[in-house]
C-alpha cells in the first residue's frame, strides 16, 4: 500500500533510458482491503508481480535510484512494527525468504536503519479488547503475551501440549475483569499450573463433518489468497474466477482430488496429501514452528486480520489453527515432490505460505450468518486441537 504522498514520488521518477516499459506506465491502483477501506497501492502484473519487479527478482527503484526511493512498507519489508504499551512490537514475515530460511542479518543489526524509517511515522490510536465490547489495555495485553511465549517455550512438554496450555490459559482467564489483581493471580496460577496438568485436560478427538467443513474452508482461503488484480477484472472475468475458485473450493472442502495451493492443482490427490508421514510436528521438539509461533506472538501479528484488530479471545484460537494449516500443507508441499515423510524445508515452505495471511481470513469478508458460524466453530469447539487431533491420528482419550 502507498502512503501520504508515496505515488505522486513514484510518478516523478524518470525512467527514459532506464527502464522502457515503465515510462508512461499505470504503476498505482485503487484496491479494496477485505473488509475494510479503499487504499491506492503498487500495480501488479499477471502473475501477480509487482509492476517494479525486475527480471532479475530485484526491485528496479532500488537499482536505479537507490533504497530510499522505495516506498515505506516497501523498506520496512519484512518486519512490521505494532505499538503496544509505549513500546513497539516487532513482527517479521515468514513468506520472506531470509526469514524463511533463518539467514540474513540479525534483528539487532536492523535497530538503527529502523529508527530512521520510522521517525516520521503516524503515531497509532491502540485499541486493544479482550473480548469483543471488552477493552484491554497495552500493558495487560502485553503481560498476556508474555505468559504465551512462557508456555510455548517451556520445551519440558511437547510443542502440541504448550500450544493447548495456552488455548486454555485464555480460555479460563478471559473471565471477569482482567485487571483485578485476582484476576491477575489467576493467570499466573494457569500458567503455572497449566504444564502439569495439560494431559489430564481431554484432547478432541477426530474432527466432526461440520469441524471438518470449516477448517478445509478456511485453510482454502489461506492458501488460494483472492488473485492479484481480481478486484480489477471486468464483471464477467470475475465471475468466471468466482466459479472456479468456488469448484476448487468445494472439492478442497471434500478432500476429493487433486489439491489446490497457491492458485494451482498439486500432481497428487488429497488421499496422497493425507497419507505423507507428519511425525516431524508432532515430535517433542520442533524449532522451526517453536520459532515462528513465538515470533508472531511477540509481534503482535497475530491480532490482526486484515485491516481489523481483533479481540484476544477470538485472536489465540484462530492463530492456532496454523499448526494443523501447517501440518496440511507440509503434507502436501512432500507428496508434490514425491517424498513419503515431511522434511523441514516443506515446513518452512507451509509457514511462508501460510504467513502471507496468517492463515486469518477477516470474517467481515464474509457473509454475516458464515461469520457467525464460522466464529462458532473455530472459538467454542476446540476446532485447533480437534484439527491437530485428526492430522495426526491422535484418539480421543476412552473415558472409563
Amino acid at each position: 500500500m502507498l502512503g501520504p504522498g508515496e505515488e505522486e514520488r513514484l510518478a516523478a521518477l524518470d525512467w527514459e533510458g532506464r527502464e522502457a516499459d515503465l515510462v508512461g506506465a499505470t504503476t498505482a491502483v485503487t484496491s479494496a482491503l477485505p473488509g475494510g477501506p479503499r487504499v491506492r497501492r503498487l500495480a501488479r502484473h499477471d502473475d501477480g508481480a509487482c509492476v517494479y519487479l525486475g527480471a532479475d527478482n530485484r526491485c528496479r527503484i532500488h537499482v536505479h535510484f537507490g533504497g530510499e526511493s522505495k516506498p515505506l512498507m516497501c523498506r520496512l519489508y519484512p518486519f512490521g512494527f505494532y505499538p503496544l504499551a509505549g513500546r513497539l512490537a516487532v513482527d517479521c514475515s515468514f513468506s520472506c525468504r531470509s526469514i524463511g530460511e533463518g539467514s540474513g542479518a540479525g534483528l539487532d543489526a536492523q535497530i538503527p536503519e529502523w529508527r530512521a524509517l520510522l521517525a516520521g511515522g503516524e503515531p497509532r490510536e491502540e485499541l486493544h479488547h479482550l473480548t469483543r465490547g471488552r477493552a484491554l489495555s497495552g500493558e495487560l495485553l502485553w503481560e498476556i503475551e508474555h505468559l504465551l511465549v512462557g508456555l510455548l517455550v517451556d520445551r519440558g512438554l511437547p510443542l502440541y501440549d504448550r500450544i493447548r496450555c495456552c488455548l486454555e490459559l485464555v480460555r479460563l482467564g478471559t473471565s471477569g475483569d482482567p485487571s483485578t489483581p485476582s484476576a491477575a493471580a489467576l493467570r499466573a496460577a494457569l500458567a503455572r499450573g497449566l504444564p502439569r496438568q495439560i494431559g489430564a485436560i481431554a484432547h478432541g478427538g477426530a474432527m466432526d463433518r461440520t469441524q471438518r467443513a470449516v477448517f478445509y474452508q478456511w485453510l482454502f482461503l489461506a492458501l488460494n489468497p483472492v488473485p492479484a488484480g481480481f478486484d480489477l477484472l471486468a464483471p464477467t472475468a470475475r465471475q468466471r474466477e468466482e466459479r472456479r475458485r468456488l469448484g476448487a473450493a468445494e472439492r478442497f472442502v471434500r478432500q476429493e482430488g487433486a489439491p489446490w495451493v497457491d492458485g494451482h492443482e498439486l500432481p497428487v490427490d488429497c488421499a496422497a496429501v493425507l497419507a505423507i508421514d507428519a511425525s516431524l510436528l508432532a515430535a517433542a521438539e520442533c524449532p522451526v514452528m517453536e520459532r515462528y509461533l513465538v515470533a508472531k506472538i511477540v509481534g503482535q501479528r497475530f491480532l490482526l486480520a486484515g485491516a481489523v484488530e481483533l479481540a484476544l479471545a477470538e485472536a489465540v484460537p484462530l492463530f492456532f489453527l496454523v499448526l494443523p494449516m501447517a501440518i496440511w500443507t507440509a503434507r502436501a508441499l512432500a507428496a508434490a515432490r514425491g517424498a513419503v515423510a515431511v522434511a523441514e524445508a516443506d515446513l518452512r515452505g507451509a509457514l511462508a505460505r501460510l504467513d502471507r495471511t496468517l492463515g486469518q481470513v477477516p470474517l467481515a469478508a464474509v457473509p454475516p450468518k458464515v461469520a457467525k458460524a464460522w466464529r462458532f466453530i473455530i472459538e467454542e469447539t476446540g476446532l485447533a486441537v480437534a484439527a491437530t487431533d485428526d492430522l495426526l491420528g491422535i484418539p480421543a482419550p476412552v473415558e472409563t
